[in-house]
């Protein structure tokens, strides 16, 4: 199944990055998660290692902390069809 869903990533250590949502995540679940700009997309392997509720403006948010996984081998560069989005889970 694919789900598109809108983030906003940040890097925190070597092989982990923080993700915002509007949904929570569930520990363990593995997703690809694209990042899209300069005209290409990166897909990478992840895994949750948690989740927790944030307020974000007013508005109840969902802070996932992801581990990049086999980061050698999945970083996948393509083509983007929309260089103007930031990053999407799937």
């Amino acid at each position: 199944m694919r789900v598109l869903r809108d983030v906003v990533i940040q890097r925190t250590d070597g092989d982990e990055l923080q993700a915002v949502s509007q949904v929570p995540g569930i520990s363990g679940e593995e997703m690809t998660l694209d990042l899209m700009g300069a005209g290409t997309t990166l897909g990478l392997k992840v895994r949750v290692i948690e989740s927790r509720p944030v307020m974000v403006e007013g508005a109840v948010r969902h802070s996932l902390r992801l581990a990049l996984v086999n980061v050698d081998d999945d970083v996948v560069p393509r083509p983007a069809a929309d260089a103007g989005a930031q990053a999407e889970a799937l």
